[in-house]
């Protein structure tokens, strides 16, 4: 007979198990959109802490780089993004997008912003409170390129999505 100690650890053995044997494929997706879009606010929480005079050298996710917008979304999706961004340099107006993507809002604010992993493969949710004090969930979706995860699109509250605003064809997520 094994003591109440042995069984515990036992069962705590075999929870741990059953736990790791199961992170494969969907929850290997969730963890790399996770780490992506974890990385990405850090690198632009800026926007929503210096909205008035940004940091020197910096700029808006949708004004970055080719390469970065590369790095980050689909490519589709990179180049709708970085054709905007050049339309709007180009005639010095709003082509299409007037508000910065990661944070839905043309004045961003963010607090308490938490990465989640969504129901599906490849899908989070990073939701935070906004200046009001709302609390506002955007929802990505990820497709796996090379390798590599990108994000595909990004759902908004009001349930328009990134690929439907710049007019591309919706983009199955990975399962």
């Amino acid at each position: 007979m094994l003591s109440i100690a042995k069984r515990r650890g036992l069962a705590l053995l075999a929870v741990t198990a059953l736990i790791f044997s199961g992170v494969t494929g969907a929850s290997d997706a969730r963890s790399e959109i996770t780490a992506l879009l974890s990385g990405l606010y850090q690198r632009y929480a800026w926007v929503a802490m210096f909205s008035v005079s940004p940091p020197a050298g910096k700029v808006p996710l949708a004004r970055a780089s080719k390469n970065e917008l590369f790095r980050v979304f689909a490519p589709d999706l990179a180049l709708a993004i970085w054709n905007d961004s050049q339309c709007a340099e180009q005639r010095g107006e709003i082509c299409v997008l007037d508000f910065d993507v990661l944070f839905d809002s043309q004045d961003p604010s963010a607090r308490d912003l938490v990465i989640e992993p969504g129901k599906q493969a490849a899908e989070a949710q990073v939701c935070f409170k906004d200046a009001t004090d709302a609390r506002r969930c955007l929802t990505f979706n990820g497709v796996t390129i090379n390798g590599k995860i990108r994000i595909a699109d990004i759902r908004y509250p009001g349930g328009q999505s990134l690929r439907q605003m710049l007019r591309l064809p919706a983009m199955r997520a990975v399962r």
